[in-house]
């Protein structure tokens, strides 16, 4: 594969990247559950209110455009070999939809105070009783037990290939597919696609757990259909989540083949591209389909004119959850699609500081191999 031909398919992939992120980034607003718009608590019947219709297409379009602009100079870029550039237009849409969050959350704010939309009762919970019961599930977190086997056929891979590498060993390139960092050939170079492999199993199982650990939010007027659609899409998501985890792990077996010659640094790259761009496929198929918390299954619904219960005292910003009085370690993300932890746990800190510190053990670990 030419230098050439690495650089164009490299460059489509960055775009498709930007695209796909920022389009489903973009769809937000329509993905959130009816008693939420920008992160703010509103009754039902409130998301036909014009005001609030208008910020909703106007944070469409502005992220749409934004979107395709990056797009387009991420493809120019990576043309152009400007690595840091190229992440930073990558990483626009993200920032410029959280700007856009902060300000139309401010002005429903404003709204709501105005309107005087507040719950008659605080609610912390709600049962469902058999229906959340016999809702669907996740699945059970021994399923990320697959990835053992994709470990040990890397390593088998890797030692089976071991006798034809180089010495030193090529493990790092620079943009133009030039090696700019060697290993000397030793037990390091068997551990490294396995030690990468292993950190990144751990991540995908720890995201499961989250999903499994998670409250499940149940609407109290209408308790069975919500529990169903809440099962329904926690399920959609740790399959998905598991399949797109054994992909990415997989896909960690271009190492030693690189390291073989087997393939070359292009093909390799190209090759994570679309694997990077193929994982966001599953996602946004999940989140048109199902909506955060399988809003979009309840959507034929009628909507309620009232407000049950209002917690946007606890939503910081809209992204960050911090309540004390709730036992709940992860919740269901106000804005997005996904969960969030309930920074007023002190066992969620402690999660955080576990995963701060596995991430520094894998940086010690891959610089001792280096």
């Amino acid at each position: 594969m030419s230098a050439e031909l690495v650089s164009q398919a490299t460059g489509v992939a960055m775009a498709l990247l930007t695209l796909l992120a920022g389009g489903l980034l973009a769809a937000v607003p329509w993905l959130t559950r009816r008693r939420e718009a920008f992160a703010v608590t509103v009754p039902e019947s409130a998301q036909s209110d014009p005001r609030i219709a208008r910020m909703r297409r106007v944070y469409l379009v502005t992220l749409l455009v934004i979107s395709v602009a990056c797009a387009a100079g991420s493809y120019a870029l990576s043309l152009a070999a400007s690595p840091l550039a190229l992440s930073a237009l990558t990483c626009a849409p993200v920032l410029a939809g959280l700007i856009l969050m902060l300000v139309f959350r401010s002005r429903v704010r404003a709204i709501k105070r105005a309107e005087g939309w507040r719950a008659h009762a605080q609610r912390t919970a709600a049962v469902a009783g058999s229906a959340e019961k016999n809702a669907p599930k996740p699945l059970p977190l021994t399923w990320n037990l697959l990835y053992l086997p994709v470990i040990l056929v890397t390593l088998a891979v890797t030692v089976a290939l071991y006798p034809a590498m180089p010495d030193p060993v090529p493990v790092h390139y620079d943009a133009t597919g030039v090696a700019d960092n060697y290993l000397a050939k030793g037990w390091q170079v068997i551990a490294m696609p396995v030690a990468v492999q292993a950190f990144l199993a751990l991540s995908f199982a720890a995201a499961h757990w989250q999903m499994l650990r998670s409250c499940r939010p149940v609407a109290p007027e209408s308790p069975t259909a919500s529990a169903l659609a809440y099962g329904m899409f926690a399920r959609a998501q740790s399959v998905a989540l598991l399949v797109t985890g054994l992909v990415i792990v997989a896909a960690i077996v271009l190492m030693p083949l690189t390291f073989a010659g087997v393939v070359t640094p292009g093909q390799s790259l190209v090759a994570l591209l679309v694997v990077c761009v193929g994982a966001i496929v599953p996602q946004l198929g999940i989140a048109l389909v199902y909506g955060q918390a399988g809003s979009r299954l309840l959507r034929r619904m009628g909507a309620a004119g009232e407000l049950d219960f209002d917690d946007d005292a606890s939503w910081r910003l809209g992204l960050f959850y911090v309540n004390r009085e709730d036992p709940s370690v992860v919740v269901p993300r106000r804005f997005g699609v996904g969960w969030a932890m309930n920074w007023g746990n002190p066992r969620a800190w402690g999660l955080a500081a576990l995963f701060v510190a596995a991430v520094v053990a894998f940086v010690v670990v891959i610089g001792l191999l280096f």
